[in-house]
């Protein structure tokens, strides 16, 4: 029993590294800021087929064949993230200009840049587990931050481990980079879809 556990650490271990390789060299192939959404989504979706047995094997091949299919359709969604990083930096810079001065404003816009983050976080579980179009691309994910509040700090106790971790040790991130908390992050999240799916056929992935 501990072997056996002990062999499946390992095994996704190694799955991680190699996911975590593909995502390096197609974020560069996609020449970076073009290729960063796409490859992650597609990191993603490659950790949630493997969760979900649905892994064939052959790791580069499947995340090759589904980053180019993801490439075209996360044009849009690659415009509305630097849409939201820019709305990131003119908060940043408000915070840091008038907001100053109000205590209520503080507030209001660090709430507003927590909002923002955790939406980025979870909008790739949720993009990659659901069949999403039009304004439901944002609006899914900023519903799962009010849905699954246990499972958002859990998420987030986890990044605020990982990068610590990263700090002292950070040959670790040459290897396990994204790979390893963004398998965390999917995990928890397909717990939760899939508990979700019992109660509401509804919500049942695509």
């Amino acid at each position: 029993m501990f072997a056996e556990k002990g062999m499946r650490v390992v095994n996704d271990i190694y799955f991680i590294m190699r996911v975590n390789l593909c995502w390096f060299l197609f974020v560069i192939e996609g020449g970076v800021i073009l290729g960063l959404i796409p490859a992650t989504i597609t990191l993603f979706s490659c950790i949630r087929n493997r969760m979900k047995n649905d892994f064939q094997g052959g790791i580069y091949r499947e995340f090759k064949a589904a980053y180019w299919e993801n490439f075209k359709t996360s044009i849009p969604i690659t415009v509305e993230f630097a849409a939201v990083i820019a709305l990131f930096v003119f908060d940043t810079a408000v915070l840091n200009g008038i907001g100053r001065a109000s205590l209520l404003l503080q507030i209001v816009l660090r709430a507003t840049r927590l909002l923002i983050v955790l939406t980025g976080i979870l909008f790739f579980p949720v993009y990659v587990h659901f069949d999403l179009h039009g304004s439901k691309v944002w609006l899914q994910p900023f519903l799962f931050l009010f849905i699954c509040p246990f499972q958002v700090v859990l998420i987030l106790l986890m990044l605020v481990a990982t990068a610590m971790l990263y700090m002292f040790n950070p040959l670790l991130v040459a290897f396990l980079g994204v790979g390893f908390p963004a398998y965390f992050v999917m995990g928890v999240m397909l717990k939760k879809f899939n508990k979700l799916a019992a109660r509401i056929p509804s919500m049942e992935g695509a």
